[in-house]
């Protein structure tokens, strides 16, 4: 039963641009063989992870999308699921998509995807990505906010075997596929006192980096060669600080900020597991 979180998506108007970012930032790779076709969504990988771009399309919100998570054995997970609650559906996705074969949710109606490993329809980076050196820069967390954060982090650690990590006594869940971190917060409505209230799904992603400081100064640089590189404005005004205030409890990032489509990031310095 071992499974590993393998990609994030992102949609967003500029996805293109926004790929570029986490290129140029993160150093984070297109692939080399079998890519999408260009009018479709831009993936990218870290040698672990990857992560696509969809162009967003009516009806839906820009932003994380969903996360994908590979197992063995795609039909067994499924009952697992099942069994865990029968109300789970899951959904066949069609040959084109490079990174899944059905989406699914978790017991609060959270959306991801599921793949098989060595299934053999994989491409771009999800066909690449397996003994890739890791890059300097790898993405680290991911956080999910909702409703019911202890039941559906046994759900994670029940059907996928993703053990659950000593905490800190902050009420967050934090799961690992022995790489990546899947951090399981409560929402509460309480907590946006200030602002306004943000949906339950995922809250942030973030990055294990070689400097925190060389990150801000390449940023700084990246804004410097290309304005169109710069992230969205962040904890300004009242409502501004009350939002930053809130992402910063996650204890993973010690410094915030955001791509080009609004999709917070934090980054701690350390190294890929």
């Amino acid at each position: 039963m071992s499974a590993r979180i393998n990609h994030v998506a992102i949609t967003s108007d500029s996805y293109a641009m926004n790929a570029r970012f986490y290129e140029a930032l993160f150093g984070m790779q297109q692939g080399k063989t079998r890519r999408l076709p260009p009018a479709r969504a831009i993936s990218l990988g870290d040698g672990y992870v990857g992560m696509t771009h969809i162009p967003r399309r009516d009806g839906r919100t820009a932003g994380l999308d969903h996360f994908g998570i590979e197992v063995e054995d795609i039909e067994d997970t499924i009952a697992r699921m099942k069994k865990f609650d029968p109300e789970i559906g899951a959904l066949k996705r069609p040959p084109i998509r490079p990174y899944a074969a059905y989406s699914t949710h978790d017991p609060d109606t959270n959306i991801f995807d599921l793949s098989q490993r060595n299934i053999g329809f994989q491409k771009d980076v999800y066909a690449e990505n397996e003994g890739v050196e890791a890059r300097t820069r790898t993405l680290s967390h991911i956080a999910l906010r909702t409703r019911n954060a202890e039941r559906c982090a046994h759900f994670y650690t029940e059907v996928f075997g993703l053990p659950l990590l000593n905490r800190p006594s902050d009420g967050n869940y934090y799961l690992s596929d022995g790489r990546v971190t899947l951090v399981i917060m409560p929402w509460k409505l309480s907590d946006y006192y200030g602002m306004d209230p943000a949906r339950l799904g995922l809250d942030h992603i973030g990055f294990k980096v070689e400097s925190v400081e060389k990150v801000k100064k390449d940023l700084e640089s990246l804004v410097g060669e290309n304005p169109h590189m710069r992230g969205r404005a962040l904890g300004y005004g009242s409502e501004g600080e009350a939002r930053l205030n809130l992402f910063k409890k996650c204890p993973l990032g010690c410094h915030h900020f955001t791509d080009i489509e609004g999709v917070y990031i934090d980054v701690a310095e350390g190294e890929a597991n």
